[in-house]
């Protein structure tokens, strides 16, 4: 009996770790809403029935080449992800303009390109997909690379070719002119090696022709003209973003990456609104491995905005209105100067602020040196300049130039000992990342890493969907959080003014003394703040971080109300309860401040939960290995079965052996003498 449990605890355990690596497997992303790849499924049974034709070498001999009407043909491959993307759109655009179609003699077409690589060579096909427009067995155009490969996109332009074909077939009308014109098109077109060569030669007031060499050509007038991503290659983003000053927020990216494809949705509406304010660009790294490398890149897909040579990355959320908001702030992102007055209306509205004083005795390299920290600012603090002789004595300057960081009215200084030390633009910048926080941010996937980590951080898990309380929650923590600092700040005062006290007093006693050596290293004593765990405070939406909260600190907003945590990031610990084993609320400022200093004075006092047990942990490093980890974690389940087998069996094989020996016994020696009756 005692051998068939233990093959029934080996066995379970076996198909516990099996279970948990499949259930640990991350789940694929939803499709995001308007992403052609959610589609896919419901349409593509239904795309052998669509409207459009299959060609080969013979069919599209017979009729394209030696046949009338208009054509649009798909050039494809079946293992073009962008192709699987576009196809049940294709489908669908041909299905519902069926009827105009006929009545305008326009068709769709597909040719796989993998099965008839000849002839898309012959058309100077590249890249998948690539749609060319045919009419009377002449290829007119390509539609653009940059144009939207949407339903509505694609649709916009089949309706404009094929209102054009129906007005110039009606003969001796007005329109006949336009068929002439698009006949003077056609035999100037034709011969052509490829659309790049005809986009060139043609009039850059044809929006349909527009593509990467008119974007080019327009960048200097306009940004973003077309309302479109625009493809980079490593010539044309050296020629149009790192040899100029043009603003450019760009994707980096490849095909095959899960959440490339689920940000595209969103990347293209950015470009849409972004028409005429900002340019909106991609880079195929699978293309492109040389540009990519070089730009150092972190992940797929990487966000960077481009001025120049100079650069930011963006690591916040991907939906469309976080994006735009950024781009936005991007755009404003410049250096201006304010007087006392409008310094008083932006104060409302901003909860840091960098203002850098300076008089007429400021040199061109200062504000030169200036110019370099409005891009790193980007979403994190404005910067102003100012000559105002009331803001100079409000915040206490007397030197210029001088550069201060207020947060909440309470002003911080960056200490120049020399003007060089103001122009270091590192120096500068690695002192702003320290300041520009608020004194009580919220917590975002764009700032967790700043926030959380290397410090206590005291985090109050509000709920906003009850505005009162909510408010009053975040009063009482900004509350807490300035007292704090004061405490702190009180500390650190009266500790430096005593190491100045006890070196006065070392001095005196060696001058008493005569001592020359004992003078000497009293006054090379350095004045050493004790160590101190930088604490901070911060708060998140409970609602929005629902899953997450659950997750890491199994608190619900929902269900336990508003609940304050003090996070230990660093040894992945943390308290959410008083001494009294009460849950920490953010309404009482006291009880979130006694809490707090029990854990800095002595975290055993309350006992700390983890944030991931021991085993989680192993899980984590298995799942590094990204798509491979479901093995490895199956593989390590095996081998933890195995060797728990492999050891009871040799515990089972000495038990049987010492039994029938007489040499041991399963009764303890102080009942019945270790003996059996």
């Amino acid at each position: 009996m005692r051998s068939l449990s233990l093959t029934s605890l080996v066995i379970s355990i076996g198909l516990l770790l099996s279970i948990l690596s499949v259930s640990a497997a991350p789940p694929s992303p939803p499709p995001a809403e308007g992403h052609a790849d959610s589609v896919v499924d419901s349409t593509e049974s239904s795309q052998s029935m669509d409207a459009t034709i299959d060609f080969d070498a013979t069919s599209f001999a017979s009729q394209v080449t030696n046949g009338k009407g208009t054509w649009w043909v798909k050039h494809f491959s079946p293992y073009c992800h962008h192709c699987k993307a576009v196809a049940p759109i294709w489908s669908k655009l041909s299905n519902d303009l069926v009827g105009e179609a006929e009545a305008a003699d326009f068709h769709f077409a597909n040719i796989d390109c993998v099965a008839n690589g000849d002839l898309c060579d012959a058309h100077d096909v590249t890249g998948y997909p690539t749609f060319i427009l045919y009419q009377d067995g002449k290829m007119v155009e390509k539609y653009p690379s940059t144009g939207a490969r949407t339903y509505d996109g694609l649709k916009d332009y089949t309706l404009k070719h094929m209102t054009k074909n129906t007005v110039s077939a009606a003969k001796g009308s007005p329109e006949s002119v336009a068929a002439k014109t698009d006949g003077q098109t056609t035999e100037k077109i034709e011969g052509a090696e490829s659309a790049k060569a005809v986009a060139e030669e043609e009039s850059a007031t044809s929006k349909e022709n527009a593509n990467a060499e008119k974007f080019e050509a327009s960048t200097t007038s306009s940004p973003n003209p077309n309302g479109v991503s625009v493809p980079l290659t490593f010539s044309s983003f050296t020629k149009l973003v790192t040899s100029t000053r043009e603003s450019f927020f760009i994707k980096f990216y490849v095909p095959w990456c899960g959440h490339c494809q689920a940000l595209e949705p969103a990347w293209l509406e950015l470009a849409r609104q972004m028409q005429g304010k900002l340019n909106i660009a991609e880079v195929n790294c699978d293309e492109e491995s040389r540009l990519c490398k070089d730009a150092r890149l972190r992940g797929y897909p990487s966000l960077m905005y481009f001025v120049g040579t100079e650069r930011v990355e963006y690591d916040g959320l991907r939906g469309v209105g976080d994006l735009v908001a950024f781009a936005n702030k991007a755009l404003s992102a410049r250096v201006r100067s304010v007087d006392a007055t409008e310094f008083e209306e932006i104060e409302k509205k901003e909860e840091v602020i960098f203002l850098y004083f300076y008089d007429e005795n400021t040199a061109k390299e200062d504000f030169d040196a200036l110019d370099r920290f409005a891009l790193p600012l980007i979403g994190h603090a404005p910067l102003f300049t100012t000559t105002s002789p009331i803001l100079a004595s409000r915040f206490r300057v007397t030197t210029f130039p001088r550069l201060v960081a207020i947060s909440d009215g309470r002003p911080s200084y960056y200490t120049a000992l020399s003007p060089k030390d103001m122009r270091d633009h590192l120096k500068v910048l690695a002192w702003m990342k320290t300041v520009w926080l608020p004194i009580l941010p919220e917590l975002s996937a764009a700032n967790s890493h700043e926030i959380m980590q290397g410090r206590t951080v005291v985090l109050g898990i509000l709920d906003k969907s009850k505005d009162e309380e909510f408010e009053l929650s975040k009063k009482e923590m900004k509350a807490a959080a300035l007292e704090w600092i004061d405490r702190r700040v009180g500390q650190e005062k009266a500790e430096r003014q005593n190491q100045r006290e006890l070196k006065e007093m070392k001095i005196e006693e060696a001058n008493d003394k005569g001592d020359e050596k004992a003078l000497k290293e009293a006054q090379n004593m350095h004045i050493v703040l004790s160590p101190r765990k930088e604490v901070g405070f911060a708060w998140v939406d409970g609602l929005f971080w629902e899953r997450w909260l659950q997750k890491t600190y199994g608190i619900d907003v929902r269900q336990s109300g508003q609940r304050v945590i003090i996070n230990d990031e660093d040894n992945k610990a943390y308290w959410d309860q008083t001494i009294d084993g009460q849950p920490i609320v953010p309404t009482s400022r006291q009880v979130v401040l006694d809490t707090l200093r029990t854990v800095i004075d002595n975290r055993n006092k309350i006992k700390p939960k983890s944030t991931t047990s021991k085993f989680v942990n192993l899980v984590n490093i298995i799942k590094q290995a990204d798509a491979g980890y479901a093995f490895a974690l199956v593989s390590f389940g095996i081998g933890i079965t195995l060797v728990i087998a492999w050891y009871w069996k040799g515990k089972i094989r000495r038990f049987s052996r010492n039994v029938s020996n007489g040499s041991h016994s399963i009764i303890p020696s102080s009942v019945g003498g270790g003996k059996f009756d």
